[in-house]
């Protein structure tokens, strides 16, 4: 019997990916650091370069953990489940999903500061995404940074 519930368990981590990213407990820690960090501890990579430190098999990077900041073009967002936002953002070829808490509602739409095709500025805390994601990783706890 012990044997059945660690292979659930250890099929259920195959299926979700190992990693709690987009959760809304993890979110709501990185929302904190995001919000605490120095302006001196802001990485300032492009999405190009992210992809390419989480491009190993055990997509461990120098930027997991970090608090990053970057610029791209809306491509998507969306509301989970748990009454988090995605918003996908574009630089060149390369994407990344954001993920913010309920006090960017009112900025997402049309014709609002996040709506498709505008350019924005994110700060979010950088973790891998887990085993079967579409991106290798993700910014959770982010909010709009005011150029």
């Amino acid at each position: 019997m012990y044997f059945n519930h660690f292979t659930l368990v250890v099929s259920l981590f195959l299926i979700t990916g190992c990693n709690s990213t987009g959760s809304l407990s993890q979110n709501q820690r990185a929302s904190k650091i995001v919000s605490q960090v120095e302006q001196s501890h802001i990485e300032k990579p492009n999405i190009q370069m992210l992809e390419a430190s989480f491009s190993d098999n055990d997509n461990t990077s120098k930027y997991s953990g970090a608090v990053i900041e970057l610029s791209g073009e809306v491509l998507a967002f969306s509301l989970t489940d748990d009454d988090l936002y995605t918003v996908t953002i574009k630089q060149d070829d390369s994407q990344v999903v954001c993920v913010f808490d309920a006090s960017i509602a009112d900025f997402i739409g049309g014709g609002r500061s996040v709506s498709n095709g505008a350019i924005v500025t994110v700060r979010g805390q950088c973790f891998a995404s887990g085993l079967f994601s579409s991106n290798s990783f993700t910014l959770d706890g982010c909010s709009l940074v005011n150029n």
